[in-house]
């Protein structure tokens, strides 16, 4: 089955190489050989992640791949790469709590 990048994830992908490139080229070539792998292996075992039940709609699977969530969806015709994120960042669309303690501005 064929697997395609959702523009989000593309770009993801994109800056966290480059990213990544610019303080540590082995860390760089780690990446790219790791997600090369994961694709090449999602071709053949769609099914490999975990049901993604916190994401708002069905269907969606996780993947956690070294420190990084990748989330797609399996469709009739490819697998979608929905975005991609290191761990340590916060999801995009959790709001920031009303407790500072911990955030650094």
């Amino acid at each position: 089955m064929k697997v395609i990048f959702s523009p989000s994830a593309r770009e993801y992908v994109r800056r966290e190489a480059s990213y990544l490139m610019a303080r540590n080229r082995a860390a760089a070539d780690r990446f790219n050989h790791d997600l090369n792998q994961f694709v090449k292996t999602l071709t053949h075992f769609p099914s490999m992640g975990q049901d993604a039940t916190d994401l708002p709609f069905r269907g969606a699977r996780r993947f956690i791949l070294g420190h990084y969530l990748i989330h797609y969806e399996i469709g009739a015709a490819a697998i979608v790469i929905l975005t991609i994120r290191h761990g340590r960042e916060r999801p995009s669309d959790l709001p920031l709590d009303g407790d500072d303690d911990f955030e650094v501005r």
